[in-house]
């Protein structure tokens, strides 16, 4: 068990020094994007989702949401809507400008991982590759037993 601490220890630090980096990254420029605005993006390319899913899917609490919603329309990346059959719920869709900010944010992040990865030997790079193969099927895995409910 001591093994997959560390293994987990190391994993979960490499994620964050990762985060930390590619965060400053779209934090530059004009329109500087904000790690939990990418989540909002993110969510919203799977589809369009009401203002409560969404501060669920982020973890924080509606006015939050409210107040990056507001934030992301007038940035013309999200929209509002109010369905006719619930006049009491607002969705939330991304714009053709939210998902063409978002495929640049991706090959952004995309470039700046592949120049980290530059610096690693071929061996080093294969060693990386089939580690992220066997996480990438144990979150599958995990994933399909929690959409059964296991």
């Amino acid at each position: 068990m001591a093994k997959s601490d560390a293994t987990a220890r190391d994993l979960l630090e490499v994620t964050m020094l990762l985060m930390r980096r590619l965060g400053a990254r779209m934090r530059q420029g004009e329109k500087r994007i904000e790690p939990a605005h990418i989540g909002i993006l993110m969510r919203l390319n799977l589809g369009s989702c009401s203002v409560s899913e969404l501060a669920a899917h982020q973890v924080v609490r509606l006015p939050t949401m409210s107040k990056s919603i507001g934030l992301l329309v007038a940035r013309g990346w999200v929209q509002r809507s109010v369905p006719e059959d619930n006049r009491r719920q607002t969705m939330v869709d991304l714009t053709p400008e939210g998902r063409r900010v978002l495929d640049k944010m991706h090959r952004r992040a995309q470039r700046h991982v592949t120049e980290i990865l530059s610096s690693l030997t071929a061996a080093e790079r294969k060693r990386v590759q089939g580690g992220l193969e066997i996480l990438i099927h144990a979150l599958d895995v995990g994933d399909s037993l929690a959409d059964k409910g296991m």
